[in-house]
């Protein structure tokens, strides 16, 4: 299981040390608002848009050859920018990155449900979610503390390492997990879902108290 919480660690540590640094410590390439606004947005955006991709991958040829390649694409990303360290190459590794997270992170979660049986799978997800707080918080402390010794560069080089070291990490400690046969849902399945009553009334309270808190 430790490779799967240093996985999670990964993809929050990542995600929020950049997030944190970039206002401050890229003036070359942070050149305004909305220019700020997109290198934020593209980390998450590439997740939002490629998660379902690479979850569909790894229902069809297991969720272990997915996490070792999300890992790998996000040392590769991070790699890029560490070498390059030029304005354009910041977006391409930020895009990088967001499309390996969503490939590892999602992969990292199946596994975690797959490895442990049903009565022990909250405190397992517990302890991922736990793993994944501590790169949220640590992002932005640590990253800062790295950027402030080094530059931007030194913190993309942290995060290849990072990467990478759990990616072997993970070839070697995580056993193979076949891919479970599934029924395939149609659009039609899909709607009837969403118009669900059992779905609707949550998720309608979560929208409204979100908004309030958002107007808040």
């Amino acid at each position: 299981m430790w490779p799967l919480y240093a996985a999670g660690f990964t993809t929050a540590f990542g995600a929020h040390g950049i997030a944190a640094n970039l206002g401050g410590f890229s003036d070359d390439a942070v050149t305004s608002l909305l220019v700020l606004g997109g290198l934020l947005a593209l980390y998450d955006g590439a997740e939002v848009v490629l998660k379902p991709v690479f979850g569909t991958l790894a229902d069809r040829i297991g969720a272990k050859p997915v996490l070792i390649g999300g890992l790998v694409a996000f040392a590769a990303a991070s790699a890029l920018y560490a070498i390059a360290d030029s304005p354009g190459w910041l977006w391409a590794a930020r895009l990088g990155q967001g499309a390996a997270a969503s490939a590892f992170s999602p992969s990292a979660s199946a596994l975690v449900a797959r490895l442990n049986p049903a009565a022990k799978r909250g405190r397992a997800f517990g302890s991922y979610g736990f793993y994944k707080s501590i790169g949220y918080t640590l992002g932005p402390l640590l990253g800062g503390l790295l950027v402030w010794a080094g530059g931007l560069r030194l913190l993309f080089v942290v995060l290849a390492v990072l990467g990478a070291a759990v990616a072997v990490w993970a070839a070697l400690a995580v056993p193979s997990v076949p891919p479970l046969p599934k029924q395939r849902q149609t659009v039609l399945d899909l709607a009837r879902r969403l118009t669900d009553p059992v779905f609707l009334g949550p998720t309608a309270a979560l929208a409204a108290a979100t908004a309030a808190l958002s107007v808040g």
